[in-house]
């Protein structure tokens, strides 16, 4: 890339990863008025939930409820571990689906219960189970720039094989995730460049969690390697509850603000994007209230 590109699309991930490592935990209606919140602040692709078990992530266990209260709503995202999770979620409105492995071997395991290439025959299982034109099919790669357990290297090569395996079954997109925060400038490039000599025709879109800060300077190696889609959670939310460590999200607001004073289009309302914040984070500190009462 020579110059900024004029526009980027932030997809906002509140709603699932935002939510899923959270104390408080808000109710059906609270997280169904959040993402038309940022519906309403134009936000256009929103990770609306997860469609995994609830015993291991119960702060998400009513994801088809919060489905079913958006019927009016498109362009909403749920993520998937497996063929049940996309089972639930292909009898919802959201329409596109999250298909997520991870380039950490024992986070993996220790997140999806499978080996990698178990997950890999699923996805291949799911896609051969979506009729055309249903859904639109995502593969997300944890654990892309770095590795929560220290005795594990993560390579760039390695990561573009995995995406080129997830397009090779059917992904339309990939997501490469920076799930405990380690990724830096160089390496992001790095691993962007191996992914898309992989994969050259496959759009790629970015997560960044934020440990030391690095997470804005990641975007920049992103968009020199023409990656324009950048996925973060208001207030900085969010964790894996399965990677020791892993910090919160890049802030939604500070990378709009950001895009925005560098001249680059989000068609978000900063301003109202503040407010969504404000009014989510008083929910959450309420909810962790009461649930503090409860267990005392």
């Amino acid at each position: 890339m020579t110059e900024w590109p004029t526009f980027v699309e932030v997809v906002d991930v509140t709603p699932r990863d935002g939510l899923q490592d959270e104390t408080g935990e808000l109710t059906t209606e609270e997280k169904i008025q959040l993402i038309r919140d940022l519906r309403a602040a134009g936000v256009r692709r929103i990770e609306a939930t997860s469609f995994v078990s609830p015993k291991w992530i119960p702060q998400l266990r009513d994801a088809e409820q919060v489905l079913a209260g958006l019927a009016e709503c498109d362009n909403l995202i749920a993520l998937v571990p497996n063929v049940r999770g996309f089972e639930r979620a292909l009898a919802t409105v959201a329409r596109e689906l999250t298909f997520v492995v991870s380039a950490s071997p024992r986070h993996q395991m220790d997140n999806l219960h499978m080996s990698l290439d178990a997950s890999l025959a699923n996805f291949q299982a799911i896609v051969q189970a979506t009729e055309a034109g249903t859904v639109r099919l995502r593969g997300a790669i944890s654990c892309a720039f770095g590795s929560p357990f220290h005795e594990e290297m993560i390579r760039p090569d390695e990561v573009a094989a995995i995406a080129k395996s997830l397009v090779h079954h059917g992904a339309a997109e990939v997501s490469l995730a920076d799930t405990v925060g380690l990724g830096k400038p160089d390496f992001v490039r790095r691993v962007i460049t191996a992914v898309q000599d992989a994969v050259p025709s496959t759009p790629l879109a970015l997560h960044l969690h934020d440990r030391y800060g690095l997470a804005l300077g990641n975007v920049v190696a992103a968009l020199f390697c023409g990656v324009t889609t950048i996925e973060s959670a208001l207030g900085g939310l969010g964790g894996c509850p399965y990677a020791p460590d892993a910090p919160g999200n890049l802030n939604t607001e500070d990378l709009v603000r950001w895009f925005h004073l560098m001249g680059i289009e989000t068609g978000i309302d900063l301003e109202m994007l503040g407010s969504v914040r404000k009014r989510l984070l008083g929910q959450l500190a309420q909810a962790e209230t009461r649930q503090g009462e409860l267990r005392t």
